[in-house]
């Protein structure tokens, strides 16, 4: 008789034991620095991370997604940054060439993006809005070449400004938005590149997209503490309108 787990049983219980863990992590670690600022340095750049902000440091998704964006090239790409946070992700995409407007329904987020900028010398090629994912942009429909996001993506509704930052709404609201927003904003060969976790299921995450016109690949897979973690690219994919036009303005 095979008393061995099924793969299944194997991963609910890596959740469940992640679970705890996080939340313990989260209480003795998080917790305490929510009521301050927090000065702290990650790929190369030096940030200021005040209250209500999700800390890039304290997690390993914001290292592993803006890591991979440092190794591209970005020269005159337009890219958005689509809740920014610290700036983190805007700064990695300024670094190698982009120009970046960073988006944030946070306030504080939006200041410390603006601030950490500045003070990083690349302010220039970064402007920060308050704003609820792509509303009030300064560029027209289809002038985005590539959008960057760490997404909350926990099935819960958040309660306060801090939760925004990993609970994306109990029926996954911040994708479906983010998803409707995206076919309005990119380009028809746009994409857009985002991190998940193992703790959600991938594919009922990323289900707005898929189902909708946009092709998905891995990029990267890191493991991390019984958490997988992969930066996803989301290809925007022509319709078949687009795909006319593309081919008459050719001709």
């Amino acid at each position: 008789m095979n008393t061995m787990p099924s793969a299944s049983r194997r991963r609910s219980l890596a959740r469940t034991v992640r679970g705890l863990a996080s939340r313990l992590y989260y209480e003795g670690v998080v917790r305490p620095t929510l009521q301050r600022t927090v000065e702290t340095r990650m790929l190369g750049f030096t940030l200021s991370v005040p209250p209500t902000v999700f800390h890039p440091k304290f997690y390993f998704t914001s290292r592993i997604l803006g890591s991979y964006i440092q190794s591209l090239d970005l020269r005159g790409k337009n890219a958005l940054d689509v809740g920014c946070g610290s700036g983190i992700l805007s700064l990695a995409a300024a670094s190698v060439g982009a120009s970046i407007t960073a988006v944030d329904i946070n306030p504080a987020a939006v200041a410390a993006t603006k601030v950490n900028a500045l003070r990083n010398g690349l302010a220039e090629r970064i402007h920060v809005l308050e704003s609820d994912l792509c509303l009030g942009l300064p560029a027209g429909p289809g002038q985005i070449d590539l959008i960057i996001t760490n997404p909350p993506y926990y099935r819960k509704d958040p309660g306060t400004p801090a939760e925004r930052a990993f609970h994306g709404g109990a029926s996954n609201e911040f994708m479906v938005k983010l998803a409707e927003a995206s076919l309005e904003v990119l380009s028809s060969e746009g994409s857009l590149l985002l991190v998940l976790s193992s703790d959600v299921d991938e594919s009922r995450s990323l289900e707005p997209f898929t189902s909708k016109a946009f092709q998905q690949t891995t990029l990267v897979e890191t493991r991390r503490f019984l958490e997988l973690l992969r930066v996803i690219r989301l290809d925007r994919v022509a319709t078949s309108i687009e795909s006319d036009e593309q081919s008459s303005t050719r001709s």
